[in-house]
């Protein structure tokens, strides 16, 4: 798993790691001479958890609305459940891709710190360096397959996300060669590391519920003790595969797979697809080589056959696209099923989920699903992904202290 976090970075669409540099030109340096206090700075989420809104956005981001400083400030963020920071853009960029909210002015913040050097903070930032005594960083987000860079300095601010408040650690971007990022201004990490809103908030557990896009319908994110099923004979569970925080993987939810069925047909085992990594931020899901083949072939063979043959050329970024004309048949094409190791749960991805309209006239079905071929890395053999719009109405719940993914169907639109 050690090229796991190379593969992710290409496969999303926006995606953010960090690593080593030094920010040199807009010093945000105010309130230094005030203590600073070295310890990842967090508050408890309120006892009754808290809900969180989010929504498609245009290009099939999860986004979340939530406010910044005192008084607040608006403010809006990707949301990566395998992301590793909390990061927006600051009022001092050289130069700030376009967002629809106001650029957050850490001057106008009576609780906006800078993170001086040697603090938790700065030390749990994956890379980081100084320029005088504040800590800097610089990160490289892959758009649409380039990467652009983000800098900015690391401080500390208030955030309240729903009905939760807390003082959290996170990434002040302040220049940036990104034009856009779909409006928003920033990503919102949920991963296991220690600068992601669920460590920093202390969480043991967290949720989300995706409504199908489209529907104009919010989804939710449950954090805290908010975050819970409904239970029954639909709920099931299946363990995280556990890392070591050595590992470049570590920050990932990782599940072991049995076997990946395209219907009654078993395209993948555990010796040839064996790890399914969750992702929030790709919308489409990517399975290894073989099953991939296997599964176009069954598709292609479901849907209409002769009557109904794949497009020669396919509209970019889709792989398997079909005319809807006489002859295709949505309802006819294979259920894409997972099984999960330690538990036999299994987790039912319908052709509806996969199977999406394309194009201003809506007059072409394309599967949401790609080889991992596509990628062209090796190591990853035995590696697929599954995106976001395939998660569409089902409720996950991550528990961080058991280490295990529990998920049951649910009318994500309709949940509290």
């Amino acid at each position: 798993m050690g090229r796991l976090v190379t593969t992710v970075l290409v496969l999303c669409l926006i995606y953010v790691t960090t690593r080593m540099a030094v920010f040199r030109g807009h010093d945000l340096r105010r309130g230094l001479e005030q203590a600073m206090r070295s310890r990842l700075l967090a508050d408890a989420t309120p006892a009754g958890g808290s809900a969180v809104p989010i929504h498609w956005s245009r290009h099939l981001y999860n986004v979340a609305n939530f406010t910044i400083g005192t008084p607040p400030q608006p403010a809006s963020a990707i949301i990566d459940v395998a992301g590793e920071l909390v990061w927006t853009q600051c009022s001092r960029c050289s130069r700030c891709f376009k967002q629809d909210l106001p650029l957050f002015i850490p001057n106008a913040s009576s609780t906006f710190r800078p993170e001086p050097c040697g603090t938790d903070a700065c030390k749990s930032t994956p890379t980081s360096n100084c320029s005088g005594d504040v800590c800097t960083y610089e990160s490289t987000t892959n758009i649409r397959l380039d990467r652009h860079t983000t800098l900015g300095i690391v401080g500390t601010e208030t955030f309240a996300i729903g009905t939760a408040t807390a003082s959290l650690a996170f990434g002040c971007v302040v220049a940036s060669d990104i034009d856009t990022m779909d409006g928003t201004s920033g990503f919102i990490g949920l991963g296991r590391t220690p600068l992601s809103l669920v460590a920093q908030m202390k969480l043991t557990k967290f949720s989300y519920c995706l409504s199908p896009r489209g529907t104009g319908k919010s989804s939710r994110l449950f954090l805290g003790s908010s975050a819970k099923l409904a239970g029954g004979e639909s709920t099931t569970t299946a363990p995280f595969i556990k890392t070591s925080p050595d590992d470049d993987s570590h920050h990932y939810y990782l599940l072991s797979l049995d076997a990946i069925r395209a219907g009654n047909t078993t395209i993948a085992t555990a010796q040839s697809g064996g790890i399914l990594v969750m992702h929030t931020v790709s919308p489409f899901s990517l399975l290894v080589d073989s099953a991939y083949r296997a599964f176009k072939k069954a598709v292609t063979e479901a849907v209409g056959g002769a009557a109904a043959p794949p497009m020669a050329t396919p509209p970019q970024p889709f792989d398997l696209c079909f005319k809807k004309a006489a002859g295709f048949s949505r309802a006819t094409a294979p259920d894409l099923v997972f099984t999960f190791q330690g538990g036999g749960a299994a987790l039912t991805v319908p052709p509806a989920k996969y199977l999406i309209d394309v194009g201003e006239e809506k007059d072409t079905a394309c599967a949401a699903i790609l080889s991992m071929a596509r990628l062209n890395r090796t190591g990853l053999e035995g590696v697929s992904v599954l995106g976001s719009l395939q998660q569409e109405n089902v409720h996950f719940l991550y528990d961080l202290k058991k280490e295990t993914l529990s998920f049951e169907p649910a009318d994500c639109s309709s949940l509290p």
